[in-house]
């Protein structure tokens, strides 16, 4: 990454951390990095991280759909770096060559639970040391917490999101889940039982909600149209092992294959299931989806 061009108005101000998942609390630090300056997030590419804290991470967002998130925060820049890019750098070595050398930062905003370094091994009191010694502000956003004291953070999101309680995800969230993939080629059973599916790939090691059937949206054309995602293995008819979101819009017909598709997830409606037959699982999503639209009136 080449040196941060800087004009001498400009205050850089760099927004630490993970931020997977974007939620309310990462928002918090974004406001206030906002509010010192111009905000330039320096984070890792999820994918690259083989886990965090000694835990295998199994992270919410890819790196494109993190950033965009991040920008529609307020982010001038985003700097996601590998995590092989910088693993083995010291926290001394993070805080001169990244913050000061290459981006100049005047001040940086974290979460008072960061932690920096190779394996981890600096906090927030050692950030401020170092800020002192390379000439950078810190400013320390307390963890948030909702109205009713639970707290926001990433890992209750994913555990949420895999117990199928979508809402209490979402409201932690700030913003509905959204599944922001290419749609891919499938078989067409859907299409051959009159319900044809927009079908969305999940990452080897990205958390996949828990499977079933929910309410969605998905965007078309900066319209949003009322649908249904089935999110699994689709037991009844492949009974495959790689989860897969399958997307039926209501009342649209269209081409998506090879378009980027946001999908955003609002509701569960039952659990994945394994039908009998073919028959009975054409009878269920008629009934699933009178469920759904029912639930718009």
């Amino acid at each position: 990454m080449k040196p941060e061009i800087r004009t001498d108005k400009q205050r850089i101000v760099a927004a630490l951390g993970m931020f997977d998942g974007v939620h309310l609390g990462h928002r918090q630090v974004l406001l206030q990095a906002n509010a010192l300056g111009a905000c330039h997030v320096v984070t890792f590419a999820a994918e690259t991280m083989p886990a965090k804290q000694g835990r295998i991470l199994r992270y919410l967002y890819d790196n494109r759909q993190k950033s965009r998130l991040l920008s529609a925060c307020g982010a001038k820049a985003v700097y996601a770096f590998s995590f092989e890019e910088i693993c083995d750098l010291d926290g001394a070595a993070f805080c001169r060559t990244i913050l000061k050398e290459r981006l100049h930062v005047d001040a940086v905003v974290c979460g008072e639970d960061f932690r920096f370094g190779k394996h981890a091994s600096c906090g927030t009191d050692d950030l401020v040391r170092f800020g002192q010694r390379y000439g950078f502000e810190v400013e320390l956003v307390p963890q948030y917490c909702l109205e009713d004291t639970m707290p926001v953070s990433s890992a209750q999101i994913r555990f949420l999101l895999e117990s199928g309680e979508i809402q209490r995800a979402n409201r932690l969230l700030g913003t509905a889940y959204q599944i922001h993939k290419i749609v891919v080629g499938g078989n067409h059973i859907g299409r051959t039982m009159g319900f044809p599916t927009a079908n969305q790939a999940f990452e080897p090691r990205q958390c996949v909600p828990c499977f079933g059937v929910y309410a969605s949206f998905a965007e078309i054309q900066d319209v949003w149209v009322p649908a249904i995602t089935n999110i699994g293995t689709r037991p009844t008819v492949t009974g495959g092992t790689t989860p897969i979101a399958e997307t039926h819009l209501l009342h649209w017909s269209g081409e998506l294959e090879g378009k980027w598709l946001p999908v955003t997830l609002s509701g569960f409606i039952r659990p994945e299931t394994r039908f009998p037959s073919v028959d009975a699982l054409s009878a269920q999503i008629q009934k699933d989806i009178k469920l759904r639209e029912a639930m718009l009136h």
